[in-house]
C-alpha cells in the first residue's frame, strides 16, 4: 500500500513537472507594433490576433513540441522602434520577430534584424523600401505600397471610370511612397490628377480642402493614417467636398476603428477604404474559423483586419519553425522562403526575385469597400463585389 502511494506521488510529481516544463520550456516569438499613441488601435488588433493564433497553434501541439509564446514590444515611439526590436532579441531571446504597422518604425527595425541576423516577418507596414532593400532576414506577409496601388487602387479608379482625381498623402515614408506610386499609376492610366503632401497629425485640413474643391475631382485618394484621416473625412463633408468627390482611405484601418463614426458622424457615409477582410467575402476555410473564434472570444465581429494579418503572421512563423525543425536563424530563413501555407487571406508564398520590393514579399488580396448606411459594401474586385458605388 505504501509502495502504491509512492507510485501515485511520483506519478503526480512527474505530471506536474511535465506541465511546468510545457509552461516554462517555450519557444518565444516577438511582436512589434504601436500599443500606445495615435495608432494604439493597431496594437489592440495585434493583441487580438496574437490571442487567437497562439491558442490555435498550441492546440495543435505548439512548435517543435513546445509551447509557442509571444512577447509584444510597443513601438509607438518611432525613435525607439530599433531599440525595442533589439530588446526582444537580446533580452527576451525570441527566435523571430513579427508585426509592425508603421513604415518608419519598420525601416529602422529591418536594420536591426539584418545586423542581428534574426528573421523578421513584417505584417502591416507598407513602404516598398522594407523589402526593396533585399535583406535576407526580412520578409513581408502583408500589403506593400506598390501592390496595393497596382492591384487594387489603380484598377478600382479605372473600373469606376474616374477621369480626374486628387491625391493627398501624409509626410511619412509610407505616405510619400504610396503617393508617388499613385501619381505614376494615374499617369500611366491616363487619369488626370493633382496631388499634395499633408502633415500626418494635422487636425485642420480646411485650407487643403479649399484647393481640392477648386480642382473638382471625382475621387480623392487619401493616404492619411490614424485619427488625421477622421479629421479629413469630417472636414471634407463640412465643406461640401464630399460626397460629390468620393473619398478613398488608402490605408484602411482608420475607417474601421471604433471611434470612426464618433469622429466623422454622418460624413463617414459613402467613404471608401481598402481592406483584406469582409464578413461576406471569405477566401479560405481558415478565414471562417478566424471569424467564428473572434466572435466567441471577444463577443463581437472583427472589424480591423490587422487582427487577422497578425493571426496569419503567427501561423506563418509557427509553420516555418516546425518545417525547419530548428530555431537556427539560417534554417528559419530557408523555411520561410519555402512557405506555401494556406492562411485566412489565401496561400502565403514569398517572392524570390531580387532587385525590387517583391523579394521576400507576399501581397495578400485587398478589397475596396464603401460605407453605405454604416454597412460595408465590397466594390472591387468585381468577382468579390457585394454592391455598386454610391455617390
Amino acid at each position: 500500500m505504501k509502495l502504491n502511494r509512492r507510485i501515485v506521488t511520483v506519478t503526480v510529481a512527474l505530471l506536474l513537472l511535465c506541465g511546468s516544463a510545457w509552461a516554462q520550456d517555450a519557444i518565444k516569438v516577438g511582436v512589434v507594433g504601436p500599443r500606445t499613441g495615435a495608432a494604439a488601435a493597431t496594437g489592440q488588433a495585434f493583441d487580438e490576433g496574437i490571442k487567437l493564433a497562439t491558442e490555435y497553434v498550441n492546440s495543435k501541439g505548439g512548435v517543435l513540441g513546445k509551447k509557442l509564446e509571444v512577447v509584444f514590444e510597443d513601438t509607438a515611439a518611432v525613435d525607439k522602434a530599433a531599440s525595442g526590436f533589439e530588446r526582444l532579441v537580446t533580452r527576451d531571446k525570441v527566435v523571430m520577430v513579427l508585426g509592425e504597422s508603421q513604415s518608419s518604425s519598420a525601416l529602422a527595425e529591418i536594420e536591426v534584424a539584418n545586423r542581428l541576423k534574426i528573421p523578421f516577418v513584417v505584417a502591416e507596414a507598407w513602404a516598398d523600401d522594407i523589402t526593396a532593400k533585399n535583406y535576407p532576414y526580412v520578409f513581408r506577409a502583408g500589403p506593400s505600397n506598390s501592390g496595393v496601388v497596382s492591384q487594387s487602387i489603380a484598377k478600382w479608379v479605372q473600373s469606376e471610370k474616374f477621369k480626374k482625381v486628387f491625391i493627398i498623402a501624409e509626410n511619412t515614408d509610407w505616405g510619400i511612397g504610396i503617393g508617388k506610386l499613385t501619381e505614376n499609376a494615374m499617369a500611366k492610366a491616363g487619369v488626370q490628377y493633382e496631388s499634395m503632401i499633408t502633415e500626418r497629425n494635422s487636425q485642420d485640413h480646411y485650407v487643403e480642402l479649399t484647393k481640392i474643391k477648386a480642382y473638382k475631382p471625382e475621387a480623392i485618394l487619401a493616404y492619411i493614417y490614424g485619427v488625421g484621416l477622421h479629421y479629413f473625412v469630417a472636414q471634407a463633408g463640412e465643406t461640401g467636398v464630399s460626397p460629390k468627390a468620393v473619398i478613398l482611405d488608402g490605408a484602411g484601418p482608420p475607417s474601421l476603428w471604433p471611434d470612426y463614426w464618433k469622429n466623422v458622424g454622418d460624413y463617414g457615409n459613402l467613404e471608401c477604404f481598402v481592406s483584406s477582410m469582409h464578413e461576406k467575402v471569405e477566401l479560405t476555410d481558415l478565414a471562417k474559423y478566424f471569424r467564428e473564434s473572434y466572435v466567441k472570444a471577444f463577443g463581437k465581429a472583427p472589424t480591423d483586419y490587422k487582427s487577422r494579418s497578425m493571426f496569419d503572421a503567427i501561423l506563418i512563423a509557427a509553420d516555418a519553425i516546425n518545417r525547419a525543425k530548428s530555431t537556427d536563424p539560417e534554417k528559419l530563413v530557408d523555411a520561410l522562403e519555402k512557405t506555401n501555407l494556406k492562411t485566412t487571406r489565401g496561400t502565403a508564398k514569398f517572392g524570390m526575385q531580387k532587385g525590387g520590393p517583391q523579394y521576400h514579399q507576399w501581397d495578400p488580396p485587398m478589397l475596396v469597400i464603401q460605407w453605405q448606411k454604416k454597412q460595408q459594401v465590397v466594390l472591387y474586385p468585381p468577382e468579390a463585389a457585394t454592391g455598386k458605388l454610391l455617390r
